[in-house]
């Protein structure tokens, strides 16, 4: 018989030693779940006197992809982006707290790991050791903030089918969020994209086991994307002129203890495209962008040095959930 794809539970949890898997802290209730484990077999292609390519394979080194994606929730988008960002700031003695996150410059700079227990509705396994290597966000006024997450990691082992327990806060209505561009709030803004993406490698090397020595994070780039109502043609004559200007998106709700929320902050971008767009009733200014390390956007008492974003997530989690 078939197996429902909604009864997926996959839960995700920090690790205190990287690549032992940890047990799930909270619940993922995302929209797509894609894990695939990479099994470089190494073919015998000695020749042995007939027309046929390959005569046997052995088992290489194994590692994982595993990406999901859905709405944003103002408590679990601090996984992903503590993972992919590294370095983790907390304020607040009580709930709310902030949450703080940039790139983490510190030591070997490698941010936490983390493991996936996924029941998939067959069978559960576990995906320990995992870096974070991409995390986006997008909006719309018309659609809810959401997300995509993209890890790699250690081999995937047996696990057992956790209990979930989900959160009960809502997601985020695109609608919501305010839009700063040169520290003033702007109205034109249709949709958009912020994409925080690092390359990850699992490190093989002869050590007599399959799985990898090591899961490397590389350095960390930010770009993204705007669609505007062209109220004017300033941001087009920024582009020409390459001029640099900072960008703020701020969702935020409720106050007091209950307070949540998801901020990104970019001091400083440089526009790489501004496009005319006439395909509808009114003109449309498409933008592209990168974000440049700057120290502006380090967070105070982190580990210092630059970083192109600095991130802020608000909810009820106490120090030490994300990091």
């Amino acid at each position: 018989m078939p197996n429902p794809t909604y009864s997926t539970v996959v839960g995700i949890g920090k690790e205190a030693v990287a690549g032992q898997p940890a047990v799930p802290a909270t619940f993922l209730p995302a929209k797509q779940f894609t894990p695939k484990d990479n099994t470089a077999l190494l073919p015998d292609e000695g020749w042995r006197g007939s027309a046929v390519k390959t005569y046997g394979h052995m088992p290489g080194v194994m590692s994982v992809e595993y990406d999901f994606a859905g709405d944003v929730y103002a408590d679990i988008i601090g996984f992903p982006l503590a993972g992919v960002l590294g370095d983790v700031v907390v304020t607040g003695s009580a709930a709310p707290y902030t949450h703080g996150m940039a790139v983490n410059n510190a030591g070997q700079q490698q941010p936490a790991t983390y493991t996936i227990t996924d029941f998939n509705g067959v069978s559960t396994l576990q995906y320990p050791g995992l870096h974070f290597t991409e995390v986006s966000l997008k909006f719309a006024g018309d659609k809810s903030l959401d997300y995509t997450a993209k890890a790699v990691g250690f081999p995937s082992a047996p696990g057992t089918k956790p209990t979930p327990s989900y959160s009960g806060l809502p997601l985020i209505a695109g609608w919501t969020g305010v839009v700063q561009l040169g520290g003033a709030t702007v109205a034109y803004v249709l949709d958009g994209e912020i994409s925080i993406k690092r390359g990850g490698e699992a490190i093989r090397n002869v050590n007599g086991s399959q799985a990898p020595y090591s899961i490397w994070s590389d350095a960390l780039e930010v770009t993204g994307k705007l669609t505007c109502v062209m109220e004017a043609d300033t941001l087009r004559q920024s582009y020409v002129a390459g001029t640099s200007t900072s960008l703020d998106v701020n969702f935020a709700a409720g106050t007091g203890a209950t307070a949540t929320g998801v901020r990104a902050h970019c001091s400083k971008i440089f526009l790489d495209s501004a496009d005319i767009n006439r395909g509808k009733s009114y003109v449309e200014l498409g933008l592209a962008f990168t974000a440049d390390g700057n120290v502006a956007d380090a967070l105070a008492g982190g580990s210092g040095g630059y970083t192109p974003i600095q991130v802020n997530v608000t909810n009820a989690n106490p120090t030490g959930t994300y990091k």
